[in-house]
């Protein structure tokens, strides 16, 4: 009897199960798939063309037609110059009179005034990279600031300044003994 009580009381324990769990599964399962191939369905099908009927079966068509303007010369003038051909290649040139420049007004911010170089009668060479590091060491100026000013003055790269700095302090010691 107590098999009997012990059995009894197993089964009662034991939950009872329904299909609710299975076929909420299969409805999910169900709702995924489909989803999945109308997915696939519309990521391939084929779009209709934008440039009309039919393929060409050549490939790609010419969106663009080329067109000689050479013989048309009168759209190519207007109120922004005219259009001449120079050394084979078409350039655009100002109409009117060249514009005057008054000497008064205009100031000269670039240092490339013509006016400037006459009355100079010759002009200054520009200073070498050497010239401009044996200054700023005369100068007493830091390492580290010549390197810079170098660099920005003269375009040159890190290596180059240091480099060249190297040899300006290796000649002044070489003079020096």
């Amino acid at each position: 009897m107590l098999t009997t009580t012990v059995l009894l009381a197993a089964a009662a324990e034991e939950p009872a199960r329904g299909w609710g769990g299975p076929i909420a599964l299969a409805a999910v399962a169900a709702v995924y798939i489909a989803g999945a191939t109308l997915h696939h369905h519309f990521r391939t099908r084929e779009d209709p063309s934008p440039t009309g009927e039919g393929d060409s079966g050549s490939g790609v068509k010419p969106q663009v037609t080329q067109v000689s303007d050479t013989s048309d010369t009168d759209r190519d003038t207007g109120w922004w110059g005219r259009i001449v051909e120079v050394g084979g290649r078409r350039v655009r040139t100002a109409d009117g009179p060249a514009p005057t420049r008054d000497t008064d007004v205009d100031l000269d911010l670039d240092g490339d005034d013509a006016e400037g170089e006459e009355d100079e009668g010759e002009e200054d060479e520009a200073e070498s990279i050497e010239d401009v590091i044996g200054k700023m060491l005369d100068r007493g100026h830091q390492y580290a600031e010549i390197v810079r000013q170098v660099m920005e003055e003269f375009e040159v790269s890190e290596a180059t300044a240091k480099r060249r700095i190297r040899d300006v302090r290796a000649e002044r010691i070489a003079a020096a003994s």
